[in-house]
């Protein structure tokens, strides 16, 4: 515990710029950085949701457009971290889903990681700051009927690990978060959903409460990790489907799906 809270204690006074605030997971990591010490800038597309977050300045900010991005990260001013915990999802076969909602997914899940990353990193790398991103164990290994959220996912490891080797050595660390399922209600808000209802979707595994996803954020950052696997579900899909991929897809289908 003493090990954790000197971490922890790095990023008191720290400024931190937290995406996707509003959300479940946002909303806790701001409270978690808050409670830490940190200076948070609570960012997200509706700022009135933003009302009762724990935050120091509130902005609002569309990952999808580059200017309007850019000019929110400068308005934060010097950032020594950068928390991206927006998404969104779309549910069905990848046969049903359309490319509207394919396009929705990767432009805000990665494209719009990219943007603002991309308009931080600067002063990031100037501060030796911090970077952590919430991926998806779908961001290493498929996931039926989430086929565009998967790749978004994908497209998120290679960006920000091929990132983290192009800065290695002069101060930035970035840091992955990679759960299993979690429980924020993402699959209410799906740009797409197949069946066209509101019920919920199968999962399978471990659910996570969004307040353990938060505090694996903010651990991982403060120790500058690379990778963060918040689960025992997150950590055998992790093993498994390097060692044996096949296996890991049938049984992550039959999970999900049902039948033998």
């Amino acid at each position: 515990m003493r090990g954790r809270r000197r971490f922890i204690d790095d990023l008191h006074d720290a400024r931190v710029l937290v995406t996707g605030a509003a959300g479940g997971i946002g909303r806790h990591t701001c409270a978690a950085l808050t409670a830490a010490g940190a200076r948070v800038v609570a960012a997200d597309l509706d700022p009135g949701e933003l009302d009762d977050v724990e935050s120091q300045k509130r902005v609002r900010l569309d990952v999808t457009d580059d200017a309007a991005a850019a000019a929110a990260v400068a308005a934060c001013g010097p950032l020594d971290a950068l928390v991206l915990s927006h998404g969104v999802t779309s549910l069905g076969r990848a046969l049903e889903t359309p490319m509207s909602a394919v396009d929705r997914v990767l432009s805000v899940n990665l494209r719009g990681a990219i943007v603002v990353t991309q308009a931080a990193l600067p002063g990031l790398v100037q501060r030796r700051g911090r970077i952590a991103v919430l991926s998806s164990v779908s961001g290493f290994s498929p996931l039926v009927h989430r086929a565009a959220y998967s790749a978004s996912k994908h497209g998120v490891h290679g960006y920000f690990e091929s990132l983290r080797a192009e800065h290695d050595g002069d101060g930035l660390s970035v840091t992955i978060v990679a759960p299993s399922f979690v429980a924020t209600g993402i699959e209410q808000r799906a740009t797409f959903r197949a069946d066209g209802s509101g019920g919920a979707w199968s999962t399978t595994g471990e659910v996570l409460g969004p307040e353990q996803v938060a505090a694996s954020i903010v651990d991982g950052m403060a120790r500058r990790r690379s990778l963060v696997l918040p689960s025992r579900t997150s950590r055998l899909a992790y093993g498994l489907s390097r060692v044996a991929p096949a296996a890991y897809a049938r049984t992550m289908r039959r999970r999900v799906l049902g039948g033998p």
